[in-house]
């Protein structure tokens, strides 16, 4: 991703073989976590090795050309579009023919909007408003991938006046304040973490800085530091070692605490080991091959996520081994043709900076024209039948986040208003608590808290449940416990409505001791959730519980429209039985309706119906993805939440 041997300003800092293996192996643990994440669990965790690799190189050539006097911005933004954009570009050109041939208009649109983004080096925070990283959803977006570009980019807009500052003004603060503002960024990690905000810290500059700061640190590192001999080893040792560790496993130690954590530092001692060419692990990383691979990286990650993208959207299906390896060689084959005939003569001085800088904004231009097209043309629906795009319409539209202008924190947690004009926590009167499937039901909530005059607040951990009895994980029970802990301060709340999933299998929950749970027809779920309304009502406050719903398990929307416009059978339920729903959430809902002091709704009676439970209604998918309700299909339920509300009492 960054400079490579051959690059105008390799003279400046020396070549350095062992930094394209990082590269290498950098690039294929990306590769092999996108083609299955079985194979290395934290092969994503490569980008962060990009990430230190980028702060090393550029920092060292801006520090060096300062000192000596040679620092131009001008320059520096020149080799950064030389560096990025003619590879970029060329992959947008060829990705989007690829898109308007594939992809249908819902599809369409988003992608559109996404090259605009990754246009503007702002791919990162489009993504963190679009989806999650890691959703099954995610699979089908193109340039996801292109969000670690603009975070790079943003770091570039300050960092190299920065550093031209401090090499000018205050060269012996340069370490220390670079070390500050690094551990500021780690930081704001951690506490995004800890707040519920995940998405945030993977996507946005403020929480990523710390992986390019940790490179710039071991660049700053005077050369006098810098292990030798024996010392080298070691140091570069246990580095290859803490980046293999995170690679293979992507264990979290503490979940206030990144998970890149291990590979980042990895990454620096390998760096910092391999200054004085004396490392072991260094001498490895140089080998040919890996050098190879080192060299194409760049292109060869922007090309392997569209192939593989694609080659599943198409196929309905995750790619088998064979097509496994002939995606290889697609993107191999791809990313050496962009390596040999753009990035190198770009990247040269043959190709002069005025007709670079002119090549590149021509082309942004007119990409950017394209998206606008597509957009404002709706995707090209003519292309597809009405049917496909019908059920494409519904794709990814549920209720995903909340508006970054929403959020409110309440102590160490984090919340979104739902009707709140005040946005002070402390003057709610009803909470909608849970996860993604409490989250999904939000906006019809809102719309029902404003024709009330209710005063909402919304308290929900995605992939946890909301008990602290049992749950998920030992991190879900500690941040059940401070959701739990703040909602008992707001005594203006007078109802809290809890929504999750059900159905979580006979040994997927844990108890306070970390036990695992017979939870067989729902019973260590009925227990904890027992618990949290005993504990509900004991703060004096109504509870309002979301029953169960039958959802599909699969895909149903994307994968039905891309059925249907390709002509692909899908064998896949549309429907549950009614029997089986009652089979599998019978006895949940049997005894949460025999409770008197509660209020039990049951949203699966707008589904179900006596002999079936329907994913579709009215030729509409009802969800949006695997198993949650899309945003349009909503109002479908307002009567039977209107009338729960109703039911939980006059002073509401």
């Amino acid at each position: 991703m960054h400079t490579r041997v051959g690059s105008a300003d390799s003279h400046l800092i020396g070549y350095r073989a062992d930094v394209d293996g990082l590269r290498a192996i950098a690039v294929v643990s990306v590769i092999a976590f996108h083609l299955s994440r079985s194979w290395l669990p934290g092969g994503y965790l490569g980008v962060d090795i990009f990430f230190v690799l980028s702060g090393y190189l550029i920092t060292l050539i801006l520090w060096r050309e300062a000192l000596k006097g040679q620092f131009s911005i001008v320059r520096f933004y020149e080799r950064r579009i030389r560096r990025i954009m003619p590879a970029l570009l060329l992959l947008l050109l060829v990705v989007t023919l690829a898109a308007i041939i594939l992809l249908l208009p819902a599809d369409l649109i988003g992608y559109a909007k996404s090259m605009l983004a990754s246009i503007s080096f702002v791919a990162n925070i489009y993504f963190l408003l679009d989806t999650d990283y890691f959703a099954r959803v995610a699979e089908a977006k193109p340039l996801l991938h292109v969000w670690s570009l603009g975070v790079e980019e943003q770091f570039y807009i300050i960092f190299p006046l920065l550093i031209a500052a401090f090499a000018r003004f205050w060269p012996r603060a340069a370490l220390p304040a670079i070390a500050l503002l690094t551990l500021g960024s780690f930081a704001s990690n951690c506490l995004a973490l800890k707040i519920g905000g995940a998405s945030p810290a993977f996507f946005l500059l403020p929480t990523r800085a710390w992986e390019l700061g940790a490179g710039a640190l071991v660049a700053l590192l005077p050369p006098s530091r810098a292990p030798y001999g024996i010392i080298a080893g070691i140091v570069g040792s246990v580095g290859a070692l803490a980046v293999v560790a995170g690679i293979v496993s992507s264990v979290e130690v503490l979940h206030s605490i990144p998970v890149a954590l291990p590979v980042v530092i990895g990454t620096t001692l390998v760096l910092a080991a391999g200054q004085s060419k004396q490392s072991p692990v260094s001498q490895v990383l140089a080998a040919r091959p890996l050098v190879f691979v080192g060299l194409i990286s760049y292109s060869l990650y922007l090309w392997h996520w569209p192939v593989i993208v694609f080659s599943q959207y198409y196929l309905i299906r995750d790619l088998n081994p064979g097509e496994m390896i002939i995606a290889v060689l697609a993107m191999t084959i791809c990313a050496i043709m962009s390596w040999r005939y753009v990035e190198r003569p770009f990247r040269s001085r043959i190709i002069s900076a005025r007709t670079v800088f002119l090549s590149a904004a021509a082309g942004a231009a007119a990409l950017a024209l394209v998206a606008l097209v597509l957009i404002w043309s709706n995707g090209l629906p003519a292309r597809m039948s009405g049917e496909a795009a019908a059920f494409n319409a519904a794709v990814g539209t549920n209720y995903q986040r909340c508006p970054v202008a929403n959020y409110v924190t309440i102590g160490t947690s984090r919340a979104c208003v739902l009707n709140l004009p005040t946005r002070n926590p402390s003057d709610a009167n009803i909470v909608l608590l849970g996860n993604s499937h409490a989250q999904m039901y939000a906006p019809l909530w809102e719309s029902i808290f404003a024709a009330k005059g209710l005063n909402g607040l919304m308290v929900t951990r995605n992939g946890c449940l909301p008990t602290v009895a049992a749950n998920i994980s030992r991190q879900c029970l500690d941040t059940a416990n401070d959701n739990l802990r703040e909602l008992d301060r707001l005594s203006n709340v007078q109802t809290v409505i809890v929504g999750l999933p059900w159905g979580y299998g006979e040994s997927a929950l844990i108890d306070v001791s970390g036990e695992t749970m017979d939870n067989r027809d729902d019973r260590a779920l009925v227990l904890a959730l027992d618990d949290l309304i005993g504990h509900l009502q004991k703060s004096g406050k109504k509870v309002i519980l979301i029953g169960p719903i039958a959802y599909p398990g699969w895909d149903l929307p994307s994968e039905m429209s891309r059925s249907l416009a390709f002509g692909r059978p899908l064998e896949k339920p549309t429907n549950m039985p009614t029997e089986e729903f009652q089979r599998q959430y019978g006895p949940a809902i049997e005894h949460f309706e025999a409770r008197p002091d509660i209020f039990f709704t049951r949203p699966d009676k707008v589904l179900c119906d006596a002999s079936r439970c329907n994913y579709i209604l009215d030729g509409r998918s009802m969800f949006a993805d695997v198993s949650h309700i899309s945003q349009a299909e909503l109002f479908r339920f307002r009567s039977i939440f209107t009338e729960a509300l109703a039911r939980s009492g006059p002073d509401l």
